[in-house]
């Protein structure tokens, strides 16, 4: 019981401290963030993802303030979690963008079958 009392003192002192301290400025995550939303855009993911392409722009502007409140550590964690939802929209944009390429080829290849079986 004691042990658990001390225990959860420590955890508790550990999680104050983490709060406490805002650590270096997220500068390279934010760079990062702001490129990966970019790049995202550009690949058309506003268009296949925009749940989560709003998702990564609302991460990346509450990441911005808590920045301005000195709370780079919570900053930093959002920065990566907006420049990860960027990716995987980005991915997905690209998948759609590959299966509608796939799509205009397996029509070429049918109409070709079909023009072959047509001819004497």
């Amino acid at each position: 019981m004691c042990f658990r009392a001390i225990s959860l003192l420590l955890f508790g002192a550990l999680l104050a401290g983490c709060a406490t301290d805002p650590g270096p400025k997220p500068e390279q995550e934010m760079e990062a963030a702001h490129s990966a939303v970019e790049s995202a855009d550009s690949a058309g993911a506003q268009d296949v993802e925009p749940a989560l392409m709003t998702e990564a722009r609302d991460k990346l502007e509450a990441a911005e303030a808590l920045i301005g409140e000195q709370q780079n550590t919570k900053a930093r964690h959002l920065l990566e979690q907006a420049a990860l939802d960027a990716k995987l929209a980005e991915a997905r944009a690209e998948t759609q963008q590959v299966r509608d390429a796939l799509g205009d080829l397996q029509a070429r290849i049918d109409s070709l079958r079909r023009n072959l079986e047509n001819q004497p």
